[in-house]
């Protein structure tokens, strides 16, 4: 059983009520409700715990993706140590793991 936590957070502009919806549906089907939030336009989510249903949470948002989109997503794994960050720029989503030893080096720690 996976014991070490893990860390989503990030944010998605713009956002609207229907994007929000999918959103916790997607998280909620993970037992998650409280992870993401809109605040006007800007969609943002924050968690730690033990799991982080990014797949399906990228599944909810790519059909409101538009060509103003804007926004990330980062997933820490400490179990696996490594950063999955998906950028969003206008419909595309783009998605990149690298191993926090990278991440700290590139950061200068």
């Amino acid at each position: 059983m996976r014991q070490e936590p893990c860390k989503a957070f990030g944010h998605l502009f713009p956002a609207d009520a229907a994007l929000f919806a999918a959103v916790e549906a997607a998280l909620s089907g993970w037992n998650l409700p409280d992870c993401a939030e809109l605040t006007g336009d800007l969609l943002r989510i924050d968690f730690e715990g033990v799991f982080f249903p990014l797949d399906d949470v990228l599944e909810a948002v790519r059909p409101f993706l538009k060509p103003e989109s804007a926004g990330k997503i980062d997933l820490i794994d400490m179990e696996q140590w490594t950063l999955t960050r998906t950028t969003f720029a206008g419909t595309a989503m783009t998605t990149k793991t690298v191993g926090l030893n990278h991440v700290l080096d590139y950061s200068g720690h």
